[in-house]
């Protein structure tokens, strides 16, 4: 619906003198300040796990045709496939690819310990990696794994270089590393033995679950809206 409304224009496309009619791209219509500051034409909705542009429109409209109007409404979505939010397995992959080294987890004392871009292995199943970061604060390292497969949990890593060893809680996806340590209260604080993660994951999960939510036309006035877009664009 969004592109039917879009006048075409003739363009030499190959320069060949012969002119092809397209869709006038450029073209743009946004909805006025005056609607978009009017609480009675708009709800605030939350997006469902996994739930399309197209999907939401057919929940709230009975349509999948004005999909289109969530980008009109909600200038933070400039495109449908970076700016929408995530389903939870596409977060997943988006974070082991974010956070592409393995965090190793530990209880032990970080302070001095390890030389960054130094060789570790692991003392149980011999495999290998460079340390790329040691955060003492949070209690891992992120290891740049080069030959075989670190053991989960259970694994002891030793630097090749310093003769430092720390034993692991586990070694996994630096997604699953902590971004801060909390309180039983949810408070922000230190790492301690009575504290619990945060991970890297979790901070993602609720930048993405923040954007779940979006500005959306009321139903009884989606129609309204619809043909002020065409009529703009005609």
């Amino acid at each position: 619906m969004y592109f039917k409304n879009i006048k075409n224009i003739a363009i030499d496309v190959d320069g060949s003198g012969n002119l092809d009619l397209i869709k006038n791209l450029s073209a743009k219509a946004k909805i006025s300040d005056a609607l978009l500051n009017n609480a009675g034409y708009y709800q605030t909705i939350k997006i469902i796990d996994g739930e399309r542009p197209d999907h939401l429109s057919q929940r709230l409209y009975g349509t999948d045709q004005y999909h289109w109007t969530f980008l009109l409404l909600n200038p933070q979505i400039k495109n449908i496939w970076d700016d929408w939010p995530m389903s939870s397995s596409q977060l997943i992959d988006y974070c082991t690819n974010k956070y592409q080294y393995l965090a190793a987890d530990t209880d032990d004392d970080l302070n001095n310990k390890f030389i960054l871009g130094e060789t570790v292995q692991g003392g149980v199943s011999g495999a290998l990696g460079k340390i790329k970061e040691i955060h003492v604060n949070l209690g891992y390292v992120t290891i740049d794994l080069t030959s075989g497969t670190f053991n989960e949990t259970g694994e002891t890593i030793n630097g090749i270089n310093s003769q430092d060893s720390v034993t692991c809680n586990f070694i996994k996806s630096q997604a699953y590393a902590p971004h801060h340590h909390r309180n039983t209260s949810g408070v922000r604080v230190r790492r301690s033995d009575v504290t619990v993660p945060y991970t890297l994951i979790d901070y993602e999960t609720a930048i993405t679950d923040q954007n779940r939510q979006i500005k959306a036309i009321k139903p009884e006035h989606i129609n309204t809206v619809a043909q002020a877009f065409i009529s703009t664009m005609s």
